[in-house]
């Protein structure tokens, strides 16, 4: 006979446990079109969207081949910057629809009213361009690139292209037409229903003037909106000169510390030839030699406060040096007048000058220290660079 034993311990599991459920619950509308309704529903505890086709034309055949062919583009894209789809799926009350990645974020048109500070911007936009290279190396054009069809993930400000209703690429044969957005799309697209990578540079082109990346992208966006045969021929064109935009800024960068060193160093060492031969040491020199270390110290207490010798010790890439570094070593310089101002009173004229001299040394040492590190860390960089 048989023993008795647990029905709990058969194997049997329900479709629905502790909330969570295999089919969509919570359905929410989040947005609908001419031709399109878009959800957002819970399956399993996560969070899906659902593009499906309105009531009213959900029976056509052209808006149900559209739908289908949304679908297999985008099960072609594989890519952290695109919407990851995952099936088409009937739900109850929303019929036929695509499944896909639920993006917790922005439009880039919202996203950017926050006035982000230009790095992010510029990362962003970098991000964005990988994205549609990433669909032309796939042989498929977006048509409708536009700040409503990018998302701006809340956790990161990373770039998620959406909405490939109006994609398109040689391969397919149905539902050519012209197609995009007006202010976005490119003037060919008006007349011509054949998809070309150009057409999402220009929208492109349109979408970097507004992110506001700065002068040294006005040529590059001029060229992504100029007439088709003048404009880039592919993004990765695009991207050469975004890089090399990227190269110039830098060299601009270390080229403007390198006068501010220049100048430091030569009117440094232009006073201390000068006052050393002139520098008259009398029987005061034990005092002059007090008033030295203290203002030596003086000196260092100001420099350890701008947290520069931390900073210089422990930078690891050259393009880490905190922006304010040649204000500090233009400040250096007047540390200096301000502690002699405040002995001048008990000095001669030539022992002021003097003692000006011997503190001038003392700053030029931490200064060379500054420097070495930070020609280190050049060499380092331009290494990289040419590899």
């Amino acid at each position: 006979m048989q023993e008795d034993y647990d029905s709990s311990a058969s194997g049997y599991i329900q479709d629905t446990f502790e909330g969570i459920s295999h089919t969509f619950t919570d359905v929410e509308i989040l947005h609908t079109s001419d031709a399109n309704i878009v959800a957002k529903a819970k399956r399993y505890g996560r969070w899906w969207l659902l593009k499906g086709l309105r009531q009213e034309v959900a029976a056509e055949q052209r808006y149900q081949q559209m739908l289908r062919k949304e679908l297999e583009i985008m099960m072609q894209l594989q890519h952290p910057t695109i919407v990851t789809a995952v099936g088409l799926e009937d739900v109850d009350g929303l019929g036929t629809c695509i499944v896909m990645e639920y993006v917790e974020g922005v439009t880039l048109s919202e996203w950017l009213k926050e006035h982000y500070r230009l790095q992010t911007r510029r990362s962003v936009a970098r991000e964005l361009t990988d994205a549609v290279a990433y669909l032309h190396s796939k042989g498929i054009v977006h048509r409708d690139l536009k700040p409503q069809n990018i998302l701006i993930t809340a956790n990161g400000n990373n770039v998620k292209v959406i909405d490939f209703g109006l994609a398109d690429s040689d391969s397919y044969a149905v539902l050519k037409q012209p197609a995009g957005t007006h202010g976005y799309m490119a003037p060919e697209q008006t007349q011509a229903s054949k998809p070309d990578v150009r057409n999402d540079i220009y929208s492109l082109g349109i979408i970097l003037k507004q992110m506001k990346l700065g002068l040294g992208f006005r040529r590059i966006i001029s060229r992504c909106t100029s007439p088709i045969h003048q404009r880039y021929q592919s993004v990765n064109e695009l991207r050469r000169d975004c890089e090399n935009e990227k190269r110039r800024l830098h060299a601009w960068l270390w080229g403007s510390i390198a006068v501010v060193c220049l100048f430091v160093v030569y009117a440094v060492w232009n006073q201390t030839t000068a006052i050393r031969k002139d520098a008259i040491v009398t029987n005061g020199a034990l005092r002059s030699q007090n008033a030295i270390d203290a203002g030596c110290q003086a000196f260092d207490e100001k420099v350890e406060a701008t947290g520069m010798n931390e900073h210089i010790d422990t930078l690891s890439y050259f393009l880490y040096l905190r922006s304010d570094f040649p204000d500090i070593l233009e400040q250096s310089y007047s540390w200096v007048e301000q502690y002699l101002q405040t002995i001048s009173n008990d000095f001669t004229e030539e022992e002021i000058n003097y003692i000006r001299a011997e503190i001038q040394k003392h700053q030029w040492d931490v200064i060379k220290i500054w420097d070495t590190k930070i020609n280190q860390l050049k060499e380092t960089y331009d290494q990289s660079i040419e590899e």
